[in-house]
């Protein structure tokens, strides 16, 4: 995966720069307020902080996101988005971190075992003006399956843009096509006679097959002043798979 990726980046860098869209450097900021922080069909957090920083020159991006919950129990991340577009076409990679209660969640410890707090996923995808297509595979860090062996959690998002009503309208779908990671725990359950039994169960981060997991819809306004623009959007994010869903609110503050 990794000498494919290089490859990748190495082949597109060879193209002339003269075709390219983008020939200055660029950066910009933006954050969002979220009532609910969903991902991937994954209800992530409630309400928190989402700051964004990104800074691009000549199609390729450097990204960093992170997201903060306003209670001092809620896990904070931080993903970092290397990537390089052309004629419509991306490909990249991001590192995501979470921490949590166990030590080991430092920012700065890594491992090659699954107690790494990092994962690391390559990405690839397309988009136009119809719409966009991009698929992601974790390759590092923290993602295994429930037997030990290694994922390669993929999931797949399709997202079709329209405009209707006076406003920004965005469908997406997202599908994983084999088992993702996941653990198993042991839970006591009592049965229909009466007796307690332990049964072995299992969680997976996106399914235990191939499945839908994600299916939304988000409908923005966008209200522009002389040097930020505020988005403001509801959301209805739903796991089919789970059989979940949220409607959510978020507010935007980004430079223009």
């Amino acid at each position: 995966m990794k000498k494919l990726l290089a490859l990748a980046l190495t082949a597109l860098t060879m193209l002339p720069s003269g075709m390219t869209a983008q020939d200055k450097f660029e950066a910009s900021l933006s954050c969002d307020l979220v009532s609910a922080y969903m991902w991937r069909g994954i209800h992530m957090a409630d309400i928190c902080l989402q700051p964004e920083v990104t800074i691009s020159w000549k199609g390729l991006s450097l990204d960093a996101t992170g997201s903060t919950g306003f209670s001092k129990d809620d896990l904070k991340d931080i993903d970092i988005t290397l990537a390089y577009s052309r004629w419509g076409f991306n490909i990249g990679v991001i590192d995501y971190w979470q921490n949590g209660v166990d030590p080991r969640d430092r920012y700065f410890y890594f491992s090659s075992g699954n107690d790494c707090p990092h994962q690391l996923e390559a990405n690839i995808g397309y988009t136009c003006k119809y719409g966009s297509i991009q698929a992601y595979t974790m390759f590092l860090g923290h993602d295994y399956k429930i037997d030990g062996s290694r994922a390669y959690s993929t999931f797949i998002e399709l997202s079709v843009p329209f405009r209707a009503g006076g406003l920004d309208w965005d469908v997406r779908a997202g599908i994983t096509p084999m088992e993702s990671s996941g653990y198993s725990y042991e839970e006591e359950i009592i049965t229909d006679s009466g007796w307690k039994r332990t049964v072995t169960r299992g969680e997976w981060m996106y399914g235990e097959s191939f499945t839908c997991n994600m299916a939304s819809i988000r409908a923005t306004k966008n209200f522009e002043f002389k040097k930020f623009s505020l988005p403001v959007y509801v959301e209805l994010h739903t796991n089919p798979y789970l059989r979940r869903a949220n409607l959510l609110l978020g507010v935007s503050i980004a430079t223009l």
